[in-house]
């Protein structure tokens, strides 16, 4: 929610959540019990034309946001405008923005229908593992943060090995020299941070560039949360977990292509409208397609 929209909200609106109800009284202005004075005994005057109250007692006047500030800090407790705002959000509500995708998207869904998983085992396959070693991730890696899965396509009846990536609803994002797709429900994974609320949250394309990004920082993890896309579809999703959460910030971590450059884009726009600070780390890896391509560029040059 931004000031904006906050200021936009009706005064009858936040009184109806205190349950206090106008009285009309001349000149089209509403009477209402005052929701800062525990005795209930002084009203606050409001204009519904122009959005705003006025305290007859006090000679003060203005907004839902002020209205707000000055009820919680009669409760004893923070009353800063961004206080206000996080409580007008949880207990009025906003209508969400979504992030709107590009409408030459494919349909990604019905792409994957046809395939399902047969078994998932810890990777083992001489050929996945010289591929993941390619992409510059070792095997002690894929061992443990990535699983072997054997599917089956419905439409040919053949089968084939890739690398499994599990996601929030038990699907799982496949990858192979020539597969990428997804199995059963398409979204993102979400990595805890070593630190419990956290102020930010990092977001990455896909499980490889995540990797990409924790071997080059010797394997330490980020202290804040992680977000793993999957799928650039899967942005829909990823605003879910951030919303109401209390991250101060989101970092990006997403290609230098276009398509990248379109996606840190939309996720800007949305951090805008979630009074998230941005941030982009594309300059500590500007000279390549993304995390994963500078990783397999040392990987190679080794």
């Amino acid at each position: 929610m931004d000031i904006t929209y906050a200021k936009t909200i009706p005064l009858q609106k936040i009184f109806a959540v205190w349950g206090i109800t106008p009285k009309p009284i001349r000149n089209g202005l509403d009477l209402y019990a005052c929701p800062f004075n525990d005795e209930q005994l002084s009203n606050l005057v409001v204009n519904p034309t122009t959005n705003t109250w006025f305290d007859p007692m006090t000679g003060q006047t203005g907004n839902g946001i002020a209205l707000v500030c000055r009820y919680l800090q009669s409760e004893g407790v923070n009353h800063t405008v961004m206080d206000a705002m996080r409580w007008l959000r949880n207990m009025v509500g906003y209508p969400y923005t979504t992030i709107e995708l590009p409408q030459d998207m494919p349909d990604y869904k019905s792409m994957d229908a046809c395939f399902v998983i047969r078994d998932i085992a810890h990777v083992s396959d001489p050929t996945l593992i010289r591929y993941l070693e390619q992409r510059g991730i070792p095997f002690h890696v894929a061992r443990h943060k990535l699983k072997q899965v054997r599917v089956r396509n419905k439409q040919t009846g053949k089968s084939f090995i890739a690398i499994g990536f599990v996601n929030e609803d038990g699907g799982y994002a496949i990858r192979n020299p020539t597969i990428k797709a997804h199995i059963d429900i398409r979204t993102i994974s979400f990595i805890r941070g070593k630190i419990p609320k956290p102020d930010g949250v990092h977001i990455f394309k896909d499980s490889y560039d995540y990797l990409s990004i924790v071997i080059m920082r010797n394997g330490r993890l980020f202290e804040e949360d992680s977000i793993i896309l999957n799928s650039m579809d899967c942005l829909q999703d990823m605003t879910a977990y951030i919303r109401n959460y209390g991250y101060v910030y989101l970092r990006a971590w997403l290609g230098n292509d276009e398509q990248g450059k379109t996606y840190t884009a939309l996720l800007q726009s949305f951090c805008t409208t979630e009074n998230l600070r941005f941030e982009t780390a594309n300059n500590s890896y500007s000279d390549f397609k993304d995390l994963n391509d500078k990783l397999s560029s040392i990987y190679r040059n080794r």
